[in-house]
């Protein structure tokens, strides 16, 4: 697919989407585009990966880590994604944190501390 990305806007084959902070990467799996927004130090937000469909249409937001486990606190944004062998995301966060998210919901299904 054409996809390419430019600040805060993704260009798809037949439309663009805004998003509120620019983009940092884009990877594609299994009919899904995974978009990492790239978030500013004065900002809390959280939970910064997001799925679409090639007609821009938002599938999922990452899940919350509270939902995940509820012992386990969010300080800081994802801050880098790639793909895993089976076609879920690897997510990292600030503190080195690595989390398998799936590609089909944006739901956590492990942690683990990254090396």
């Amino acid at each position: 697919m054409d996809i390419k990305f430019e600040e805060n806007k993704l260009k798809l084959p037949f439309t663009k989407v805004s998003f509120k902070h620019n983009i940092d990467r884009i990877l594609e799996s299994k009919g899904r585009i995974v978009v990492l927004l790239d978030i500013p130090n004065d900002d809390d937000t959280i939970n910064n990966i997001y799925a679409l469909d090639i007609n821009g249409k938002k599938l999922w937001r990452v899940q919350s880590l509270k939902e995940f486990n509820p012992n386990i606190a969010q300080f800081s944004p994802y801050v880098g994604i790639s793909l895993l062998d089976n076609g879920n995301i690897s997510a990292t966060n600030y503190f080195g944190m690595n989390y398998e998210v799936s590609i089909e919901d944006g739901k956590i299904l492990g942690a683990h501390l990254a090396k």
